[in-house]
């Protein structure tokens, strides 16, 4: 029988709990947990289990943050204060409902710190021993105490050896081990007497080894969990204890479930799962509104007596000498249970056999028809799961796989499904994240008996492409309605992330563009008032003094200021600003000035422009700082890995006919921009494709493939064209052409202005900046003019119905509450023949100031008091 007949059931139940499963929403606690050691340490992960498991168990839908103080193997000086400071800049204070500590080092740190990170944060300690409680009165602060069944094992120790006359304890010299050393030390208390207790803390590993080789028979071991560096290597004690077990000739015990197996032979064992699931129950009742400092600190005391059945075999230990309810591992399987199973597996067989002899006999012939019917089916239903290009799975409670399509299979790899039937994914999984990830989540089902659905990771596919993966994993029920196992579907969602990143991008730099232009405003407000009052200033001063040449510097940083504006704008306005007449030169060098602090080290630009003019072309600047961005990002990133040198060059040059033909250009003078790289460069097979939208070389999760496709389009749209030149492993270079602008098409030259030119008539001022309110009065007045200023427009349309006899109004355009356009279109309708500047710092203006035919001149921020006598000329004149 086919596993794929299996198919009928997780596919219903899959379609039951898609259709049927109400969305829940619910507030998700976030739970810290901080260890005091590292992950891979047993005793720690145990307890970490044992959280996890009573969460599962009462259906706990939480977020879990784990950090790890590392204190066995990095205690350095230092280290526990930059934990702090990672602490605080990760999380900042009070970001949590419970912090859960496990261990003493962990438990000191958040005590320490409680204030600054966690304040008023209930903190439950699990793990911890030697605590004193008393300090903790009042504070939200519970926990359970370690209580290792150190007296107990001791007590059954002599028993088991009642010759014994010296125990030697072996532990290290850290804050658990002094911790735990005192509990030895009362455990050891009432057998003072009789017994003496020799403590080896501190000592190197080789010398403890090299004395336990010689002990007499009177004597037993006793290994507290420790870690010990030897011959340049870090020992963990599971390695430890093997280690001190096969020099010692004597028993060694212990009182710690996590050492067991290692070569103990066994005793009153503290768990750390069990001390995982009771500080998980403290946690809780915290959750459900109990105060923390109400509930009392505990401890675990039905702590397990266990044994290893190969210790006690080797020292004669016997199962009868142990306590009752005692766990003996790796002990041999009695024949008698073994026989039992063959019984029933063999009485099983032969009922079923009968069974089948009989069903067989009465209906032959139907189930041959009934079976051929069945099989057409199940081909049906395997062709279409392996038709869907979903990846999708079965397994049973134990996390075997019972089955598998053919996407799943060929996704991570494997040749055909039935290859995974009762395998577990550490067997056939490659990717360790991923299969930790999936089993929790299975586990999870299988506890909760609730799907889990919609849930996303990132994994590697076979080819080592990473792939985002949008998983639901529900239970399958059998007839009975009782979990048999759980079915898992998942879908390569890489695209629609990428889109969403992509429309998030979008709506980030749109933002960006808003809060551009509102810095740029409001900093081409402050360099006006810096402008006009330096030069104000120079007027009062000598022009050869040292003052004069400090407000000179200031000017010239001032102008700066003003072109470093102009740039942030450039980015800052929309596609749709339109074409004009464009210095191509200027634009290519400041968007490599701006690319330039952005390369990484290992690659450097060249530019060279050899125009021998000044280069003007009819085109939209910020979409020809997007072409070239793109081609630039698109090199560098080819090179980023290896380095190199990113050339760009600016030339103009005349298409003959043929040469016009091959690029469908037509026959006359173009500007070359050529953006070349000595990256990998771009093979003949794709040359073709590179432009296409979404075709990409990169990874998945790394590009779109609009980059080029975006060049493509804006090239075209200037009437040019992109020609690329490649050969593989020796860079690529991309040449685009612009149309040169020529006769009617041509920019004049701006007038060159020697200066500021003197003037008379009576000017209205309006600005509600309180600093130009006081400097440009100043420069009008120094201009020749009379000036009537004003805070507001308000105040300036009272003064208009009153006053009339102005020859000219300078307003701002970004006033609160009537803005210097309302200001202009009443002005307007009192005296047609009135002309207006308006004056601002936002590139909209311009496009704004068509409705209101009086606004003869927009004068853009900064201004210099040469900028404003100009213009004020150009409008009296």
């Amino acid at each position: 029988m086919k596993w794929s007949s299996f198919l009928a059931i997780p596919l219903l139940a899959l379609a039951i709990v898609i259709c049927f499963s109400p969305a829940q929403a619910y507030e998700r606690p976030s739970i810290l947990l901080l260890n005091s050691y590292h992950n891979g340490y047993k005793w720690s992960d145990n307890i970490l289990a044992g959280i996890r498991a009573t969460f599962a168990e009462n259906n706990l839908d939480y977020q879990l943050y784990i950090e790890y103080l590392d204190s066995k193997r990095g205690d350095q000086p230092g280290v526990a204060d930059s934990f702090y400071q990672m602490m605080l800049k990760k999380y900042g204070p009070g970001k949590f409902d419970v912090v859960v500590t496990s261990d003493n080092r962990a438990f000191d740190f958040v005590m320490q710190h409680r204030d600054d990170l966690f304040p008023n944060v209930p903190i439950v300690f699990s793990g911890v021993n030697g605590i004193d409680a008393a300090p903790l009165k009042g504070l939200p602060v519970t926990g359970i105490v370690e209580n290792a069944g150190i007296r107990e094992t001791f007590d059954l120790a002599f028993q088991l050896h009642p010759k014994t006359r010296r125990m030697v304890v072996v532990g290290d010299d850290t804050v658990t081990g002094r911790a735990i050393r005192k509990q030895v030390e009362e455990a050891a208390a009432p057998f003072r007497d009789k017994i003496t207790f020799d403590y080896w803390y501190s000592q190197p590993l080789d010398v403890i080894l090299e004395r336990l080789k010689s002990l007499p028979e009177d004597v037993l071991v006793f290994f507290i969990p420790s870690f010990y560096t030897f011959n340049g290597h870090f020992y963990e004690p599971g390695e430890v204890v093997k280690m001190i077990s096969e020099a010692s000739p004597r028993p060694v015990y212990s009182s710690w479930t996590f050492l067991l197996g290692w070569g103990i032979v066994g005793g009153r064992m503290a768990d750390g799962r069990m001390q995982g699931d009771a500080a998980a129950s403290m946690v809780l009742r915290i959750l459900k509104g109990e105060p923390a400092d109400t509930i009392p600190i505990g401890a675990v005391t039905d702590n397990p007596y266990q044994f290893d059945y190969l210790q006690m075999k080797k020292y004669g230990i016997t199962s009868n000498q142990l306590p009752p309810s005692s766990t003996i591992i790796n002990a041999p399987q009695s024949f008698y249970k073994i026989s039992k199973e063959i019984l029933w597996i063999m009485g099983l067989s032969l009922a079923l056999v009968t069974l089948t002899l009989l069903v067989l006999s009465m209906n032959f012939v139907h189930r041959k028809r009934l079976g051929i019917k069945m099989l057409n089916q199940l081909s049906f239903q395997e062709l279409l799961l392996n038709t869907i290009p979903q990846l999708i799975c079965w397994k049973d409670t134990h996390q075997r796989y019972l089955g598998a399509n053919r996407g799943f299979s060929t996704f991570f790899g494997i040749n055909d499904p039935s290859e995974l039937i009762k395998k577990t994914d550490y067997n056939v999984m490659k990717e360790g994240r991923f299969t930790e990830w999936a089993l929790a989540t299975e586990r999870e089902v299988l506890a909760s008996n609730e799907p889990k659905l919609r849930q996303r990771i990132s994994v590697s596919d076979v080819s080592g492409e990473q792939v985002w993966l949008e998983t639901n994993t529900v239970p399958i029920y059998d007839a009975s309605g009782e979990v048999v196992g759980t079915l898992s579907t998942a879908e390569d969602v890489t695209r629609e992330i990428n889109l969403e990143r992509q429309l998030l991008q979008s709506q980030k730099m749109e933002a960006i563009g808003a809060l551009a232009g509102g810095v740029a405003h409001d900093f081409n407000n402050i360099l006006t008032s810096v402008i006009n009052s330096t030069e104000l200033a120079l007027t009062d001063v000598e022009e050869t003094t040292d003052t004069a040449d400090d407000l000179k510097r200031v000017l010239k940083a001032s102008e700066r200021g003003k072109l470093l504006v102009e740039q942030i704008m450039a980015f800052s306005r929309p596609s749709q600003e339109g074409f004009r007449n464009t210095n191509l030169e200027d634009l290519v060098r400041d968007t490599l000035t701006l690319l330039n602090s952005s390369l990484p080290r290992n690659i450097s630009i060249e530019a060279d422009i050899r125009t021998g003019k000044t280069p003007k072309v009819y085109a939209d600047p910020t979409q020809i700082y997007q072409v070239l961005i793109n081609l630039c990002t698109n090199s560098f990133q080819a090179m980023r890995d290896s380095g190199g040198i990113l050339e760009v060059s600016l030339e103009e040059i005349h298409l003959d006919k043929s040469q016009a033909d091959m690029l469908n250009l037509q026959e006359k003078s173009y500007y070359k921009l050529t953006v070349a790289d000595n990256g990998p460069g771009v093979h003949p097979d794709i040359n073709d494709k590179i432009f296409d939208p979404f075709f990409t070389t990169k990874g998945k999760t790394e590009g779109t493939g609009l980059g080029l496709s975006v060049v493509l389009g804006i090239v075209k749209n200037h009437k040019g064209a992109v020609h690329v030149i490649s050969e593989p492993g020796h860079g690529a270079s991309f040449d685009v052409y612009f149309p040169a602008c020529t006769g009617e098409g041509a920019e004049d030259e701006a007038p060159q202005c020697s200066g500021p030119s003197q003037g008379q008539g009576r000017i209205l001022f309006v600005e509600d900046d309180q600093d130009q309110l006081e400097v440009i009065p100043r420069v009008l007045q120094s201009l020749g003019y009379e000036v009537e200023a004003v805070p507001g427009a308000e105040q300036a349309m009272q003064l208009l119905q009153k006053d009339n006899i102005f020859d000219l109004i300078i307003t701002d355009y970004d006033m609160p509450k009537v803005n210097g356009l309302v200001l202009a279109s009443f002005a307007a309708r009192l005296r047609p023949d009135l002309p207006v500047i308006l004056v601002s710092g936002r590139s909209k203006v311009m496009s704004a100031t068509k409705p209101a035919g009086n606004i003869c001149q927009v004068l853009p921020k900064p201004f210099t008091k040469t900028d404003l006598s100009e213009a004020i000329r150009n409008v009296l004149r």
